[in-house]
């Protein structure tokens, strides 16, 4: 059980995080992204890699006594992407750049991509080897810690194109993807390498990675837990990327982590929904690894928190339930 993204120390609501959080036994950890521009300068700077940001924010943790894990971002969301370092979208220039929502997204199957990306996830691991508080890496492969090159390509038809002009298909995706996959396994991380799946074009690539990372050893996840998933299972229908069947399919083989598609909402509201009907669910699939953001966890143990006076006793019930195995 882990918070998601917590505040930095200088943020409002650090001091809830540290008393209430970090103390609390049921929490194993947390979970902290990571912009790959955050630490790669480029080439040209001695040294190239600068770890400082990042280490800070995982230190309070570690004295703490608690787990940190590590999403890496090689492409962020939003309207600018701050993820990709700026050396990287200048070697790649026009021709290998795509504007996908008014964001430029690189050409993943370019050289001026893969290289430099392929060796920030080998200074990632080997900075972290070490480490014994690190719990696991999840690197993403598309936009943020996920596997899809960017939310919305097939609506925005210019975006698209311009995918298709690379080659883009169902089938050469997989290939990239497999070929990351292996890229990972073959650094021999000491810590556990995740993979977040998500749908392309239905289940076929989401299944074909799946089975490609639990064979590398690398565990699976999805980062879309919903209302929708529960009525989807009861319904026969797949839930995000498959992971009901996927999660049953590979229990016992790798770790299986799941994240709330968003904040969740304690009045059951959809897309999300409530954590009082979304964590049983999840735990009766077999999830070993939950990540839940940290203003849910404030409504459950932070008497300031807006929320807690409504729903504290609930949510406080069902995480405990939910680390227990209840």
């Amino acid at each position: 059980m882990y918070v998601l993204f917590p505040p930095s120390s200088k943020a409002p609501n650090f001091p809830d995080i540290q008393q209430y959080l970090m103390s609390n036994p049921i929490v194993a950890g947390a979970n902290f992204s990571v912009n790959w521009s955050e630490v790669d300068q480029g080439p040209g700077a001695n040294p190239q890699y600068v770890w400082d940001s990042v280490d800070s924010r995982l230190q309070p943790w570690i004295a703490a006594g608690k787990k940190v894990n590590l999403i890496v971002w090689p492409v962020s969301y939003g309207a600018t992407n701050s993820a990709t370092p700026a050396y990287v979208m200048n070697d790649l220039g026009s021709a290998n750049t795509a504007t996908c929502s008014g964001e430029s997204i690189p050409n993943y199957y370019a050289s001026a991509f893969l290289t430099p990306y392929q060796a920030f996830i080998s200074q990632v691991v080997q900075h972290y080897a070490n480490n014994s508080s690190v719990g696991y890496i999840r690197f993403g492969l598309g936009q943020g810690g996920e596997i899809y090159p960017v939310f919305g390509m097939q609506k925005d038809a210019a975006c698209f194109n311009t995918f298709t002009t690379w080659g883009w298909t169902d089938t050469s995706w997989g290939n990239y993807l497999d070929t990351q996959l292996d890229y990972e396994k073959g650094l021999n991380s000491p810590h556990q390498l995740m993979i977040g799946v998500t749908f392309i074009d239905g289940q076929a690539v989401s299944n074909a990675v799946a089975a490609h990372a639990v064979a590398n050893g690398i565990g699976i996840g999805n980062q879309g837990l919903q209302l929708s998933d529960i009525s989807n299972y009861a319904a026969g229908q797949p839930c995000q990327a498959n992971w009901c069947v996927l999660f049953t399919q590979y229990t016992g083989k790798v770790p299986l982590q799941l994240q709330t598609f968003g904040q969740s909402d304690p009045t059951n509201a959809p897309p999300t929904g409530s954590l009082v009907n979304l964590l049983p669910f999840a735990a009766g699939l077999r999830t070993t690894i939950f990540e839940i953001y940290w203003e849910d966890w404030l409504i459950a143990y932070a008497p300031d928190y807006p929320g807690y006076s409504q729903y504290h006793a609930a949510y406080a019930t069902v995480l405990q339930n939910t680390a227990q195995g209840n």
